[in-house]
């Protein structure tokens, strides 16, 4: 009996150590498992049915519980803008005419946008207001709203 509670015992601190290492929440239901399989001992099962509860309580404790853990990390975990979602919303003058596609320089940077509106001649101000792939989509800005 000492042995097979070592086993499981072993068994539960693996998967422990596995998911704090990775931080994944993956292993953590094989302990369940393992403390399931501990219970089984103890009610004196055969060894075969306690790797059948360890599998069993494993398996489903991580088909349930994962997604749920998924959901909740993903929830409290506040998304970080890029670079250039942060520029949406700001504006700038052109330094050239844009009707569909042109080039800026925005931060320092040379940039491919689209304009999603009409027409923005040389020296007028846009906004960003978009994304779509590596461009930036701008739009004209009516002279009221500067």
């Amino acid at each position: 009996m000492e042995g097979s509670i070592l086993f499981w015992f072993i068994a539960g601190a693996i998967a422990v150590a596995a998911d704090l290492i990775t931080s994944a929440f993956l292993f953590m239901w094989f302990a369940l498992g393992a403390i399931a399989a501990i219970i089984a001992l103890m009610l004196d099962l055969s060894f075969a049915i306690q790797i059948i509860v360890f599998l069993l309580v494993s398996v489903g404790s991580m088909i349930i519980g994962y997604p749920i853990v998924k959901k909740t990390l993903k929830k409290s975990v506040k998304v970080s803008k890029t670079t250039e979602q942060g520029y949406i919303g700001r504006k700038l003058t052109v330094d050239e005419e844009i009707e569909e596609r042109g080039r800026i320089k925005f931060e320092g940077i040379y940039w491919t946008v689209q304009n999603v509106g009409e027409g923005i001649k040389k020296g007028e101000r846009a906004e960003i207001v978009g994304l779509k792939g590596n461009k930036l989509l701008v739009k004209k800005v009516e002279k009221k709203g500067e």
